[in-house]
Parts: structure tokens; sequence; C-alpha cells
């Protein structure tokens, strides 16, 4: 038994409804406005996507009318005006994905990791099909060669290019940051670095993997980086917030970034969520398909449904909460843009609604009255919003399971607390209180302490030994 930061109930609630054509339309509006208020009217969201994810239509399918529906719910409800398929899509789904895309507005990057010879040739065939590129390993080219990208795209595409769509992703953080002077080495300045926040730390003040290490630390202005969770190659979202040492280490970093509190981090629902704010401060972020629904596979074909079970599990990403804690952690959530605020706070709620008879689709969303759709705006019910009552119930519930197993001890050491004031009251507690304490009243009473996980189990444990069975009191040396 387990008490963590990656523990919880959270598979057992029942969450999240579409939002209908009109209402979809109304977010996507709302979000921009959020973007052009925080200075971001010009930024890149980009998302990638195996090619596999992309059925080819056939007769007995409808994949033209889910990869249209597709591409607009990355628009509107996941901020994307950017995509790169990887490998190309070919065949039968190529016509009708350039069809999606371009109703869409959504402009197509690929991946580009050509070695020097003949470089400028690959340059220019990749500006005439693509509007930019992903370049990887980019400390492997010079400076000069480093300048024919922007060079080639200018000729090539003329007054619709648009430099920020070339990006240089790093992967030797050592051959592009000048760590002592605090900046990119020269030939990279002015560029769109692409970097994520998979192993966000500030250890020893250091500041990584955030959108303040590329602001405070490497001093570069908005729109020079493009910031993700994590970059192609690194561990899923959802690998990400099963890792104990990765969340520990990042939720003081992200808290004082997004001025959170240690609480918004008890679930992985709340992790997922509280990283995904914190890109969501980068005026050009990324994202990854699969990253969208984490812990459920799917494919174009199947997402709407995967969408709404992930929403379920408090794991799907909702854009809108993203740009709800962006803006309160700027501030914007008051003055002038306090009505912008409550606006993406009702579609982030629609989409974080709860009940079984939520609509899953869209088109069970067009059924919904008005007095429904009111309702939603106002249920926040999901666990990735709830706080303290569900951490509450939750070790309450585990604690209680241990004691009845006679596992006392074991449960104990296991728990993880984030806050090292929970285990100061809670032993504290149990110390002054023993004598006159059922065990099952010391289980409740340190459940409502309300502290979160972190790394001070051993201490508790070596604290407390496990309860007699006759009496069911804590043991006089506890």
């Amino acid at each position: 038994m387990k008490v963590s930061a990656i523990s919880g109930g959270y598979n057992s609630l029942s969450f999240g409804r579409a939002l209908k054509p009109d209402e979809m339309e109304q977010a996507y509006e709302s979000a921009k406005n959020v973007r052009v208020l925080m200075g971001f009217k010009e930024g890149k969201g980009v998302l990638y996507i195996p090619s596999e994810k992309i059925p080819e239509p056939t007769a007995e399918n409808s994949a033209k009318e889910s990869i249209s529906r597709f591409f607009e719910m990355a628009k509107k409800l996941f901020g994307i005006n950017t995509v790169e398929i990887s490998p190309e899509v070919t065949g039968g789904n190529k016509s009708v994905v350039d069809e999606a895309l371009s109703t869409q507005g959504i402009k197509r990057v690929a991946k580009f990791d050509f070695q020097t010879e003949n470089l400028e040739e690959a340059i220019e065939n990749a500006a005439k099909t693509y509007d930019g590129l992903r370049v990887v390993n980019p400390h492997q080219y010079s400076e000069e060669q480093l300048n024919l990208f922007a060079e080639i795209f200018q000729k090539v595409k003329g007054e619709s290019f648009d430099p920020k769509l070339l990006m240089f992703q790093v992967d030797d953080a050592g051959g592009v940051y000048d760590w002592d002077a605090g900046k990119v080495f020269g030939k990279f300045q002015g560029k769109n670095i692409i970097g994520s926040s998979n192993y966000i730390n500030d250890n020893g003040g250091n500041l990584w993997g955030s959108t303040s290490f590329y602001t405070d630390r490497m001093h570069l202005p908005q729109g020079d980086f493009t910031h993700g969770v994590r970059k192609a190659g690194e561990p899923s979202l959802a690998q990400q917030i099963k890792d104990l040492g990765q969340v520990n280490q990042s939720i003081h970093l992200i808290e004082k970034d997004l001025r959170l509190q240690d609480e918004d981090f008890i679930h992985p629902a709340r992790y997922a969520a509280a990283k995904r704010g914190e890109v969501a401060l980068s005026q050009n972020f990324y994202k990854h398909f699969d990253d969208l629904t984490p812990e459920i596979a799917t494919d174009i074909m199947g997402f709407e449904k995967a969408y709404q079970e992930a929403l379920e599990k408090g794991l799907g990403d909702n854009y809108f909460d993203s740009l709800a804690k962006a803006m309160k952690a700027r501030g914007l959530n008051e003055g002038d843009g306090a009505q912008l605020y409550e606006q993406i706070c009702k579609y982030r709620n629609a989409l974080y609604s709860s009940g079984e008879d939520a609509p899953k689709t869209i088109k069970d969303a067009l059924k919904l009255t008005a007095e429904q759709i009111e309702a939603s705006y106002k249920d926040t019910k999901n666990v990735a919003l709830q706080g303290f009552e569900v951490r509450q119930r939750d070790i309450q519930i585990q604690l209680e399971e241990a004691a009845r197993k006679k596992e006392v001890a074991e449960a104990l050491e296991s728990l993880n607390p984030l806050n090292q004031h929970f285990f100061d009251k809670a032993i504290n507690f149990a110390r002054e209180n023993k004598k006159a304490l059922i065990f099952t009243g010391a289980i409740a009473a340190i459940a409502a302490v309300g502290g979160t996980m972190y790394s001070y189990g051993k201490e508790i444990a070596t604290k407390s030994k496990a309860v007699t069975p006759k009496s069911e009191r804590l043991d006089k040396k506890a």
C-alpha cells in the first residue's frame, strides 16, 4: 500500500463532456484573446503526430470525417496552429489530411536531420513542401550553415515565411547553452530553440526545464524558444507523472512559477495539469498526440472517445485549465482580465464537468439544453481541480484499509509527504494523544492534517509501531 503523489483513486471518478460546435468556436476565440493578453499573439502551438495514428480511408470507415474533426479539435480545444506528422503521410489519407489542415489554417513542419553534404539543396526541397522545420541536433551545424535555413526559406516562401517555424531542437545542451554567461552561444541567438520540462527542477537555484529557465537564466525573449512537457524521444507525460523522483524535484519550481500550493500535486492528474499550465507560460509550445490522452492509446479515428475517457480520469489535456493557471500566475485573472478569466474557466469546467450522463461526443453534446450547459459551466468536481478533500479522503481510506490488515507499520513506511510539516504535526499529535485515542481515531486525525507527499515516510515509520490487535491503541513507544 502506497500513499504518494503518484497514487490515488481518480480512476473511479467520472467527469468530462464534449463541447458543442458553437461552444468550441467561442472557447477558441476566448483562448486567442488570452494569448493576446499575455503578449503571445504570434505564438506557435505545435502538435507532433505519428503518421500511424492517421488511418487510411476505406469504404468501411469514416476516416475523412474523423480526420477533419480531429484537426478542428486540435485547433480549437488545444491551441494548435502547426503540426508535424512523422513520417510523412502517403496514400489515400494524404489528400484528406492536406484538406483538413488547409480548412483549419494549420501550418506544416517536418523533422530535419540532414548531414552537411548537399545541405542547401536539402533545405530548399524542404522549403518547397513545408512551412518550417524541426531541426534535430543543430549543434552539428556551423553558424553559417544554421543561417542558411532562414535564408533559403525566405527565398522560397517570400512574405509568407515565418522564421519562428524554424525550430532547433536542443539535445546536446552543452553545445547550445553558455552556462557561465547565462545565454545561448552566438550561433543560436535569435533562433527558436526547442526544449522541454521533462527534467524540470531548480536544484541549487539553477533553473532547468521551465519557462523561467529560458527567460531568467538564459535571458531569451519570449518567442525565441518553444517549450513542451517533453521532446521527441523523451518519456511520455504518462510516464513522467509516475516518476516520483521527477515529481519531487520539479514541485518547488512549478509551485513558484504558477503560484500553486503543494496540494496541487497530490494526484497524477493534478501534477499533469500543473506541468501543462507551466508550459502555457511560453509563447511557443508543443504537444505530443499521445500526451493529449495519457494512459489511453488511440488513433485519430478513436480520438474523440479516448479524449473523453482521459478527461474522466482527470488526465485529458484541458487547454483552458492550462490557460487559467497561466493567467492566474501572471495576475491576469483580475482587473481588465477578470471577465476573460471567467470565460476560460467556463470552458475548463465544461470539459471537467461531472455526471455519468455527460455527453461524450459532439453529436451527444448537441442534445444539451441551455440549463444543462449552464450547470456544467459551474461544475468543478474533477480530480484535477480538487484539493484537500480528495487528499484527506484517500489518505484516510488507504490507512484504514492497512489498519484492518494489521499492516500499519508498512503503510506508514510507505507514506511519502510533500510537506515536512505534515509529519511534524502528525507525530506530535500522536505523541500527545496516544493514551486517549483508539487507532482509527488517530488515523482520521493524521489524515485531517492534510499534508501532501514527499520523502519523510521513514521518519514516521521509525517512530511508530504496529497496532496491537487487542487494544487497537498506539504503541507506547510511538
